[in-house]
């Protein structure tokens, strides 16, 4: 609910000024390796329970990210305002719920 909630006020936000040319969007990552993520990927089965959830079958890298972020804020985009851009290896497309297996209960 709280990622639809966020959605709707993307597109809200789009609305209110989009007339002024302002444009609004978002980037969607999914579980991307940073140093906040390091504890969870030094744990060889939690990081491949997160990795497994996606079709690309990893996790993201940070220069990944970057891409959607330099399109978005560039003119390649200029037509583009109230959209979400996923960028999450394919998690979303596959319905990649995360259950937790029950041996890491």
């Amino acid at each position: 609910m709280t990622k639809a909630g966020l959605v709707m006020l993307l597109r809200t936000l789009a609305v209110e000024p989009g007339p002024h040319g302002v444009r609004v969007n978002a980037v969607a990552p999914g579980v991307v390796d940073t140093p906040l993520t390091a504890p969870i990927k030094a744990q060889p089965d939690w990081y491949a329970a997160y990795a497994d959830k996606a079709i690309l079958g990893r996790w993201g890298r940070p220069d990944e990210l970057a891409g959607a972020v330099v399109y978005l804020a560039s003119d390649a985009s200029s037509y583009v305002t109230g959209s979400v851009m996923f960028v999450d290896g394919g998690w979303t497309a596959a319905d990649g719920r995360f259950v937790l297996r029950p041996e890491l209960r």
